[in-house]
């Protein structure tokens, strides 16, 4: 890994702590026991996704499909509930996000599509199949498997917080203990290299949505668990924050770089961001700005990091 990399990395950290220090000093009650639940609570949800966006990151494709996944997996949960009972319709549900995944690794890797366009189309599809399905409304439930998923705690910490920690071991052990994980790093470090070495491209290509899919379907089953209710509008803004939260810790949108660690610092700086300017009444669109500038900046040292290492290499 290269010192430009290095550096980058300790900044994150560094603006982290700073950020937190300042959000502290700055913003009413944001260091009280209830602010800092729902702020973990939060980016909880959106971790287990951002660990998967990761994934897709990492081969160098994106999926901007989780938000309306989440969204018809929560409807779709409820729904499927009636007939099976909870347990069996979480699990198709996560069946259900699979399959999603597999159809649109199938048209990226396969039919070789753009997969930014694929899954452009599968946002809009699944969108207008939540809002067909639960005919534009939220739809209330109550379960005590999901009530057990979203509000419940273990050992005083809410069980949300601890499958979000599950999530991130298991992707972090993947990505840096596995052969699965050194050849994500490979397809997206030279696509080609990993060819002429015997890497099967087109399945990790199909897998990392496969995760995908099952992250966004699992993100909207802890999301319908938490609020009690499933909405065909919970997931406008999600694919956005996770892919934020992903290159903002660091994960290099050319391929090959990244971790389930970067996707932690990531969210955290994202939803200290969010969660102190709205304790400081900050309007909504001059939080939407500032995110944009920060995206913008992390965007552009990524891009001067690659210039600089293929200079250095000539």
């Amino acid at each position: 890994m290269s010192v430009l990399r290095n550096v980058y990395e300790q900044k994150v950290l560094l603006i982290l702590i700073g950020m937190f220090v300042i959000a502290s000093f700055c913003a009413p009650y944001f260091l009280t026991f209830q602010n800092i639940n729902n702020l973990i609570m939060q980016i909880s949800i959106y971790g287990i996704m951002a660990f998967a966006m990761t994934f897709v990151i990492l081969i160098k494709e994106f999926d901007l499909s989780i938000g309306a996944v989440m969204a018809f997996s929560g409807i779709f949960l409820v729904k499927m509930s009636s007939y099976t009972g909870m347990m069996a319709a979480i699990l198709i549900t996560l069946l259900a996000g699979a399959l999603i995944g597999l159809l649109s690794g199938l048209l990226v890797s396969v039919m070789r599509l753009n997969s930014f366009i694929v899954t452009l189309c599968a946002m809009f599809f699944y969108n207008g199949l939540a809002l067909k399905i639960s005919s534009g409304k939220p739809i209330m439930t109550q379960d005590p498997i999901l009530n057990w998923l979203g509000n419940e705690t273990t050992l005083w910490i809410p069980n949300l917080i601890w499958i979000f920690v599950i999530f991130y071991v298991i992707s972090e052990y993947v990505l840096r203990k596995t052969k699965y994980g050194r050849n994500v790093y490979a397809v997206g470090g030279d696509v080609k290299v990993a060819e002429l070495t015997g890497i099967a491209v087109p399945f990790y290509k199909i897998s990392v949505f496969v995760i995908s899919g099952v992250s966004a379907s699992m993100g909207g089953i802890l999301l319908t668990g938490m609020l009690n209710s499933a909405s065909p509008f919970v997931g406008g803004a999600a694919a956005l924050t996770v892919i934020s939260s992903v290159v903002i810790g660091g994960t290099s949108l050319a391929g090959g770089e990244g971790s389930a660690t970067r996707a932690v610092m990531g969210l955290f700086i994202l939803g200290i961001l969010d969660n102190s300017l709205a304790l400081l009444n900050v309007q909504s669109f001059y939080q939407a700005l500032l995110k944009g500038i920060l995206l913008v900046v992390v965007i552009g040292w990524d891009y001067y990091v690659r210039k600089a290492r293929v200079a250095h290499a000539v």
